[in-house]
Parts: structure tokens; sequence; C-alpha cells
């Protein structure tokens, strides 16, 4: 069914891609061999103009959220969105191909993946998985959730697929101007270039792209002096990771203790396998490998961690050391040279959000964004760039609705916003609480620091200040809802529930009936009492771990 899906949703790209209420400038020829032509368009004559970048779980949820206001706020509104790839879904798109290293693969996926929380805890509020979805599903149902989500939503038609934002430059001042947007499409051997202008840009295309590599002393040493009669000695970071059968009869070291790192030595580890953790990590739950500190540096024959100890075994190291919050398409210059890049990239910047004259990355955290949303840089307007789907450590589809249903109102009632000023200082305010908590928040980035109570937290925040605002209605109630902090709560508990169902073949009678979003949370409540008592009586017996690739905090 899933590629079924994926089939009806390529037709629908091509016969029902139509265009918008407003329909994009999108212009342009197309040549029949594989050179481009640059075609210059002039901006819509649209009201307002609004380009997304990203078709995975951030997009289509602002893409949603903006085209659930009503009608006539968004009358004359022009909204595209642009996927690079071939379909949507984001990071639970397969890649149509095995990774070759160095050159980067479309998604961090591997075939083994499955989630680590329970899917009604991952769902865009409202919207939930199909019925008999295991409760832990396997990749292939989530990719097949944003399917549904798309088409059942009927966002296909403003959807533009294998359309690569190539740059986007803003050209005007703080308080008016437009950005100037290069987009690339590829349609087989037919390749176009296009030149947009948009009043506002919305970045979803997610962080999981470009690899943090840490740098040891001596790397280059070991790798060159394989001994002899065993395999070439090699390192790669964990985007590359497919498939454990790979380092058979290896001896492999994984680095990091994130969701990527937990899952390659819990996959990798009956082979033969260290893991290298950070001091306040835990060791992964029945993982069959040896827990070793920090690495030091390597020399020609060993890898020597912090407690003097060498590692003379390793034939391969697993780098599962998160990736860094770049977004090349605002920092690449604009071919209209009247432009100014978006976003500057300095990984030793002494700035900070209060000295930064422009929105800059230190590849850890992109500031000064006000509720990691908004830009607060003066070359634009504050509703003129804003992302979607930074905060890591969160439940993804229901954080990025919290943070679309912002963006939506601030774009359709800029007076929705604090003055940028407020929203600086507000940001300073959570810097400082941060480093009051020991933590810098220009190291810790995006991440919510406190777990799931912080990202709760975010999230009610970001929902009751719109209803203070008057701009939902205030039913009283916290946008998370309590089954939900529950789920998340006691996630490795519902683990071995559903480990314990599958064992015993009864996981059709648990799903039988389950098919609103009240059965699903009514079927998790249950699953905590069942095994809660389980466990009173018996005790804990084995735990279960299944990952998701976007938890990269071990490093």
């Amino acid at each position: 069914m899933v590629r079924f899906s994926q089939y009806v949703v390529s037709i629908l790209s091509l016969f029902l891609w139509g265009e918008p209420e407003v329909p994009p400038a999108e212009g342009g020829c197309l040549l029949n061999n594989s050179s481009a032509l640059t075609a210059t368009n002039q901006r819509s004559n649209a009201s307002k103009s609004i380009a997304i970048v990203g078709a995975g779980s951030a997009g289509l949820a602002i893409l949603k959220t903006i085209l659930d206001l009503p009608q006539e706020t968004r009358h004359g509104w022009e909204v595209v969105l642009y996927e690079q790839r071939r379909n949507v879904g984001g990071l639970w798109l397969p890649d149509p191909n095995e990774p070759q290293p160095p050159k980067l693969p479309e998604t961090p996926l591997y075939p083994r993946l499955r989630t680590n929380t329970p899917h009604p805890t991952m769902t865009y509020p409202g919207y939930t998985f199909r019925p008999h979805t295991p409760l832990f599903p396997t990749h292939e149902y989530v990719e097949q959730y944003h399917v549904d989500f798309a088409v059942n939503n009927n966002l296909t038609s403003y959807i533009r697929l294998n359309h690569t934002v190539h740059s986007a430059g803003w050209k005007g001042n703080s308080t008016v101007g437009e950005w100037v947007v290069e987009v690339h499409h590829t349609n087989g051997e037919v390749k176009s270039i296009t030149k947009r202008s948009f009043d506002h840009l919305i970045v979803a295309n997610g962080h999981n792209h470009y690899p943090r590599i840490p740098k040891f002393q001596g790397t280059d040493e070991w790798l060159a002096h394989t001994p002899t009669g065993t395999r070439k000695r090699e390192i790669e970071h964990s985007i590359f990771y497919r498939y454990p059968e790979r380092y058979v009869n290896m001896t492999v070291l994984v680095v990091g203790g994130g969701a990527s790192g937990r899952d390659a030595v819990l996959q990798v580890g009956p082979i033969a396998t260290y893991h290298s953790l950070k001091e306040d990590k835990e060791p992964t739950p029945d993982a069959n490998v040896t827990v070793v500190p920090r690495i030091s540096h390597f020399t020609r024959t060993s890898i020597v961690l912090v407690d003097g100890r060498s590692l003379d075994d390793v034939d391969a190291v697993i780098l599962a050391t998160g990736y860094e919050f770049l977004v090349p398409f605002l920092s690449r210059p604009s071919s209209d040279q009247d432009a100014s890049v978006g976003l500057v990239e300095s990984p030793k910047t002494t700035l900070n959000c209060t000295t930064a004259p422009t929105l800059i990355t230190n590849l850890r955290y992109i500031f000064p964004l006000w509720e990691h949303i908004f830009s607060l840089s003066q070359q634009y307007p504050p509703t003129a760039l804003s992302f979607v789907g930074l905060p890591v450590l969160i439940a993804n589809c229901p954080s990025d609705i919290a943070q679309a249903l912002l963006i939506a109102h601030a774009l359709a009632d800029p007076s929705t916003l604090p003055s940028r000023a407020e929203m600086l200082a507000d940001l300073v305010a959570q810097e400082s609480r941060l480093r009051e908590r020991g933590y810098d928040p220009y190291y810790a980035g995006h991440k919510m620091v406190g777990g799931d109570d912080d990202a709760q937290a975010y999230q009610n925040n970001l929902v009751r200040y719109l209803k203070q605002k008057g701009r939902l209605p205030d039913d009283g109630k916290d946008y998370v809802e309590p089954w939900r902090r529950i789920a998340r709560k006691e996630s490795f508990l519902l683990g071995r529930a559903w480990r314990r169902i599958e064992d015993n073949g009864e996981a059709d009678k648990w799903l039988d009936g389950v098919e609103t979003e009240d059965q699903w949370a009514d079927l998790i409540l249950r699953l905590v009492n069942w095994q809660r008592k389980h466990e009173d009586k018996y005790g804990l017996h084995g735990s279960v771990y299944v990952g998701q690739p976007w938890d990269e905090s071990g490093f």
C-alpha cells in the first residue's frame, strides 16, 4: 500500500499539481537537452506571496495551517511549496540509491528503522495513522502517513516536486522588500532555472542533512595503516549507515549516544562493537557492546581514549555525532547583486543575538530567532523569514503545527507578534535562563534540553500566546493533551508492552476497532495500565529500544 500511494501522489503531481488560487509566476522555458535556461520573472499580482521550502512534516504542517485560515483572510494569497525530492515525506522518504560516500545521501533513513515513541504521540493533532498501524511502526508507515496527510488534505496542488531552491536573497530593507528566489527544476534530462520574488519565505527543510564530523588527531595515519589480512579501515558518519551485515567480521566503534548511535550498537553489537559515550550518557539497554569513554586521538595502530586506554582491534568507526544547522540556499549569494544573503555561516563567531548584524549559524544554533521561528535580523521585517521544525528532542508533527499556527496568524496580521525589540529581549532572557541551568545556548542550540517537559511547555506556550492575543479560541486547555504527555513519559514501558504483544501474536486483537484519536489515546492508557500491572507482578523482563534518526543528542 505504501508504494501504491507513492504512485498515486506521483500521478497527482502530473495531473493535479495545478496552480494555487493565485497562479505562481513560474514562467521560463524548458530546453530539449540537459542545459538550463534562466528566466527572470516578475513578482505575481498576489496580495501576499509565500514560498515554503521542504515537504517533510514541517513543510506540510505550515502549508496545511496557512490553508486552514479563513478564505477571506487569505484571499488573493499565493502559496507555493518547493520540494527538491521526488515525493513528500522528508527524511522518511527512502533514498532510491545506496549511499556512495563521500556524496551525501538524500536521507539518513536506514531499512530497519522504527520509531522509538508510540506513533499517536507523533501525529498532527486530529489526524491519525491508518487503522492497524503497529504502535511502534517501521519507517514505511511513517512515510505513508505523510503521503496520506498531503493527499487527504488537498495539499498536492500547492507542491512543486523535484524543485530545488538554489538561493534566496533579500532585496529591500528592515521594513519592506522581497525575497529573490532561484529555483532549479529537474524533469528527467530536462532542467530549468527560474527566478521568483516572494514577500515571505518559510524554511521547513529539516536539519538532518549535513553531518557533524568531529576532528581527531591522527585519523589519517590510522586509516592509512590497515593491518595486513584485514578489511580496509574506515570512518563514516551514521548518515551512511544502512545494514549491520556490512560489518560482519569487523570490530566496530560507535561514537555518540543519540538515537542513531543507540540503534547502531543494537544492530551491529551482536557482531563486535564498542560504544563511545560521554560521561553523562547512559549505556543502551540490551546492547551487546563494551562501553568506553570518549576518544582522545588516533595513532598508527590504535584509538586512544580519554582515560588512556587504547583500542587496537577496531576496523570501523561509525560517527553518530549529529548534524550541523545549515541552510545553504540562504547562505549562497543571489544572482541578483542587490539581494543580500539571508544567513551567514560562521562556526567560530563570537557574536551573539544582540550583536549579530544579520542572521548567523554557528552550525549548532541559528540566531537571533524568536521562539526558534522568526528571524530578528534587522535586514528585513520579522515576518519575512521564518522557520518550522528547528527544535530537537521534540515530537515533530505536533510541534510543527504549534509553530505553524503562530506563523500563519503572524502572516495574516503582523501585529500578532511583539515588537522586534520585545522579541529580542525575550530571546536574551531565554538564553539567560538556559545559562542558569548550566547550558550554553550557543552550544545547546535548538535542543529542548529538559526533554519532554521543556518540549511540551514550548508547544503549550506558543498556542497559549495566540489564545491570549485572541487569535485562537481560549478553551482553557493545554495544547499538548494529557494522553500525549503520558505516552511520551511512558514510551519505554509502552515499548515493552508492545514487544510482549507482538511476541504473543496479539497485535490485531489490541488494534481492532482503533481508528480515531480518542481511541488511540484510550489504547495508550490501557496499555500503560496493563504493562504496569504485569511488571508489578513479574518484574521488568528486558526492555525495548527502537530509534528515530533526528535525535542526535549524544555527542
